[in-house]
């Protein structure tokens, strides 16, 4: 038989120490610029987002008032048949005026006309 040698295995090793290389210190400046990049970039798309809400706030505030005025050119029309469609009811009222909407109101637990509508 071949005559092995074997060493002794130190039970204790050093520990490597884990010192950062010149590259690694680049790499981390690269990175850190990457990083404000793209806070700056999310702060500007943040800038445009609330520019977009304060644009849908105007909006808003003018769909409300556009609202108001609809509702002070409705009119309330009783006794519809139940049968009545949106186009029968606009045929019918068309000599009165231009008709912009026609609003037939349900029963909201069966879904039904209730027989009433709004011009």
């Amino acid at each position: 038989m071949a005559d092995v040698e074997t060493q002794p295995k130190h039970e204790e090793e050093e520990p490597q120490q884990h010192l950062e290389a010149p590259d690694e210190e680049g790499h981390d400046e690269e990175e850190i610029t990457a990083m404000k990049r793209r806070v700056q970039e999310m702060e500007e798309e943040a800038a445009k987002l609330r520019q977009m809400q304060a644009s849908l706030d105007r909006e808003h505030h003018d769909l409300r008032e556009n609202k108001e005025d609809v509702d002070a050119r409705s009119v309330f029309v009783g006794n519809v048949d139940y049968g009545a469609s949106p186009e029968e009811i606009q045929a019918h009222f068309q000599s009165c005026g231009s008709i912009n909407r026609v609003t037939i109101l349900l029963d909201k637990f069966t879904g039904h006309p209730k027989g009433l509508v709004f011009l």
